[in-house]
């Protein structure tokens, strides 16, 4: 696949950048938590997903804190378009190659409090390389949340969202993990999980299809580019949207060990999506995933990412060698 980085690097350059109008079974996660399983068969997933209900699909609620769904955080928000130089969050419109593995991810929420209804919802994903090829890295707070009854319903990643337009099939979520850690107090520090994808509609593996790049467990230093499918305005989820630069560390207790991407102004939605950075050697490779950070002004205009550690590592190999 083309670079990332090197891509980003040249539009920096020449433009300015401002906002534009497998199966397997079940597997057992090793940190502690019950692994997902479905809650229906795959072809009832699929034939859900409308790519109506696709288009009306919210994202992890914005009155996230009213309903209880994540507890006292929310994902990035939107703010006041700025003058920076570099992107805030902007329509991908760089070429499709290098970001064919980014996707959407479509999931129901179940109800908060008994009886209440449940709601579509959308995060972002993306395809990462492994051994069975069919595994997508986003958020942990986008599969499972303990005030939501712990894993999300009727999950289905769709790469290269567009417009509700699929242009490399969808893909049923089978089995995947969060860790111990997020599952007993979702901790920030774990906001990141993985998913076995079953084939498409073609019987092909995810990967395959899209390509994909390599997840890192150890720092990477050097800018990163996010990227997600905001939904709350001035965006609508329908596009991919970017933001990238320097990165700073977050020395704030609620996501130790994370990292803070500023100015963004990606909205809910973008959650889950991957940040890139470059090697010494040139190679684009995972390094985080976008995360919930504080309602507080102080964040406004910033992105937070949860890093992947050796507990990620640990969770990704165990889902990497289901269905294999």
């Amino acid at each position: 696949m083309i670079g990332i980085l090197s891509v980003v690097a040249g539009a920096l350059l020449a433009t300015t950048l401002t906002p534009q109008a497998a199966t397997g079974q079940p597997l057992r996660a090793p940190s502690g938590p019950a692994a997902y399983a479905p809650d229906a068969s795959e072809a009832a997933t699929r034939a859900y997903w409308t790519p109506e209900r696709m288009r009306a699909a919210d994202s992890i609620p914005p009155d996230a804190v009213a309903d209880g769904i994540p507890p006292g955080d929310a994902a990035v928000r939107s703010a006041p378009a700025g003058d920076e130089e570099r992107p805030g969050g902007v329509p991908w419109t760089l070429g499709a190659e290098p970001v064919r593995n980014v996707g959407k991810l479509f999931l129901t929420i179940r109800p908060a409090k008994e009886g209440g209804p449940e709601r579509d919802a959308s995060c972002t994903a993306a395809v990462v390389r492994s051994g069975n090829r069919s595994v997508v890295a986003t958020a942990a707070h986008c599969v499972y949340l303990n005030a939501a009854g712990g894993w999300m319903k009727r999950m289905i990643f769709v790469p290269a969202y567009d417009k509700g337009e699929a242009p490399y099939g969808s893909y049923v979520a089978k089995s995947g993990g969060v860790d111990a850690a997020w599952q007993s107090g979702e901790d920030h520090e774990a906001d990141f999980a993985f998913l076995l994808l079953g084939p498409d509609e073609q019987g092909r593996r995810v990967e395959d299809v899209t390509g994909a790049r390599r997840a890192v467990f150890e720092p990477v230093a050097g800018e990163k580019t996010a990227l997600g499918y905001p939904v709350d305005k001035p965006y609508d989820g329908e596009t991919l949207q970017y933001c990238s630069g320097p990165v700073t560390a977050i020395t704030d207790e609620r996501l130790k060990g994370g990292e803070q991407l500023a100015p963004c102004r990606m909205t809910h939605g973008a959650s889950g999506g991957p940040w890139y950075a470059r090697t010494p050697e040139g190679e684009d490779v995972q390094v985080a995933v976008t995360s919930s950070r504080p309602k507080e002004p102080a964040f406004e205009n910033a992105a937070w990412g949860a890093v992947f550690t050796a507990k990620a590592r640990t969770l990704f190999e165990d889902v990497g060698r289901a269905g294999g």
